[in-house]
């Protein structure tokens, strides 16, 4: 599967949303908020290894 800069992917076997920021067909450069150390991180990750997140829609706009 092909992404794009912004997609919002995800591991297959699940874990946090992450945000395409480059690569190629086999690799792919993602970023992700990680919780536990309450920062953004950054890391390449092998293509066939993703999928395209499912995000819910929020019940309110953000601020509200």
């Amino acid at each position: 599967m092909d992404f794009k800069k912004g997609d919002i992917v995800q591991l297959k076997a699940g874990g946090p949303a992450m945000i395409v920021t480059g690569g190629s067909d086999e690799a792919v450069q993602v970023l992700w908020y990680g919780e536990v150390a309450d920062d953004i991180k950054t890391g390449t990750v092998p293509a066939y290894c993703l999928v395209e997140a499912e995000i819910e829609e929020a019940d309110e706009p953000l601020g509200h």
